[in-house]
Formats: C-alpha cells, sequence, structure tokens
C-alpha cells in the first residue's frame, strides 16, 4: 500500500469538517468513500479515507 499523503493534522481538520457536517454518520460517510477508493483501485485515495477513518473514529470517541 502507498504512503499516505495526508499529515496527521490533515487527516484531523477533514474529520472535524466532516463531522460538523454529517455528525455521527461521518464515520459512515468516511467508511463509504474509502469502500469506493478500493472499489476502483485507487489506493492513494484508500490510504487518506483510512487515515481520516482513523481521525474520525478518535474524534467521535468510537470505533465502527
Amino acid at each position: 500500500m502507498p504512503s499516505n499523503l495526508l499529515s496527521t493534522t490533515e487527516a484531523e481538520r477533514i474529520a472535524v469538517e466532516l463531522a460538523a457536517k454529517y455528525g455521527n454518520e461521518a464515520l459512515d460517510y468516511v467508511e463509504t468513500r474509502a469502500e469506493q477508493a478500493q472499489s476502483v483501485g485507487d489506493e492513494l485515495a484508500y490510504s487518506a479515507w483510512q487515515s481520516v477513518r482513523g481521525a474520525t473514529e478518535t474524534l467521535l470517541g468510537r470505533k465502527h
């Protein structure tokens, strides 16, 4: 898998924006985007969404 292009700070910023927009559904949104990236073979996007997923889980205080 390629190395992630997102810094931790950037992943956290995106997680905050998504949580503000989607609330508790933010994690579902992130997981859907990661799955879409994986399904089309976009490993860079998948890696980035996985980082955002981790930041979103931390922000929301839960694992999905």
